[in-house]
């Protein structure tokens, strides 16, 4: 009787989990648009009456702070990499009603202003380039990307990266999210759990895609609130249970570059995407997550490499 208990509040637990996926999932896509508490208990599938509670409850933060972070995190991603345009419309375009109120929110959560942000990211990426003509010297620190898990490396003029830029029709996915961002520990267990439901029912098979998400820059957002989503390809009919939840990419365009290696490697990657590649291109990053195909099983391979098509929306400069 304790197991059949167990298994049930295990149920309901991950039942909860997923619509608070729904919830977060749908305060990002609409930082312009409804984002009350009414709204979004709707996109969660929960009643609004306690959902402020519940939700605070799950995640540890308010639906308010929740909602002014995301905001505040992508207009700082459109500060550091958007340079063309001003303060104002990236504060409008992100959800704040007025400059004022985008002014004093964002020197509260950053400590500096937007102004000071965008400065200071100019003059490292100065200094760096600085230092990279330098015989013999390279630049500090990790390499990495916007919207993803590193930061960005310095600009160069030429990119010897084969990028294509494709189309990518939309995709209906069955996911699991990684309890820890982007812990590549976490992100193992993530892909176990979706393939332990995926197996049974099927949906392994050649014409399923394995993709992975990645949403935030852990340069902006806190390591424990970054979001990675381990995913794989489902048909309309497939529908979603226990710790699996159901989302769709939109079609769109995107960067894509073929790299080979471990899974764990491939922040690096992403740096000379946005470093290299990006400044030559004439475009700049777009606003959905960044795309992970993997090619490939790596706990097959005996140097534990995979394939991968890494894809980064993009749009004109």
């Amino acid at each position: 009787m304790a197991s059949v208990m167990d298994a049930r509040r295990a149920a309901l637990e991950a039942e909860y989990g997923r619509r608070i996926n729904l919830a977060m999932d749908y305060v990002r896509a609409n930082l312009d648009g409804d984002l009350s508490v009414v709204a979004i208990a709707r996109a969660a599938l929960f009643s609004p009456y306690h959902f402020h509670r519940l939700f605070t409850a799950m995640t540890g933060e308010t639906l308010f702070d929740h909602v002014r972070r995301v905001r505040l995190e992508k207009a700082a991603a459109s500060l550091m990499y958007d340079e063309g345009r001003s303060v104002t419309d990236i504060a409008l375009d992100c959800g704040f009603g007025s400059s004022a109120t985008f002014a004093r929110a964002f020197r509260a959560h950053f400590g500096m202003s937007a102004s000071e942000w965008r400065r200071r990211k100019a003059s490292k990426e100065s200094k760096e380039r600085k230092t990279k003509r330098k015989p013999g010297k390279a630049p500090r620190g990790p390499l990495g990307y916007s919207g993803g898990r590193q930061r960005s490396t310095p600009h160069q003029r030429r990119c010897g990266m084969k990028v294509e830029v494709r189309e990518l029709p939309p995709y209906r996915v069955a996911y699991v999210r990684s309890r820890r961002g982007y812990d590549q520990e976490a992100i193992h267990e993530a892909y176990e759990t979706l393939f332990r439901w995926a197996g049974p029912r099927g949906l392994c098979c050649p014409q399923a895609k394995v993709i992975g998400a990645s949403y935030d820059n852990p340069e902006i957002t806190p390591a424990a609130r970054c979001r990675y989503d381990a995913c794989i390809t489902i048909g309309a009919d497939v529908n979603a249970e226990g710790p699996v939840s159901v989302k769709e990419f939109p079609g769109g365009r995107y960067a894509v570059y073929r790299w080979r290696g471990r899974p764990q490697d491939i922040g690096p990657v992403f740096g000379s995407l946005m470093g290299e590649w990006f400044p030559s291109s004439g475009y700049q990053p777009g606003d959905s997550p960044c795309l992970e195909f993997y090619h490939g099983d790596p706990d097959a391979d005996p140097k534990g490499e995979a394939t991968v098509d890494i894809c980064m929306p993009v749009k004109p400069l």
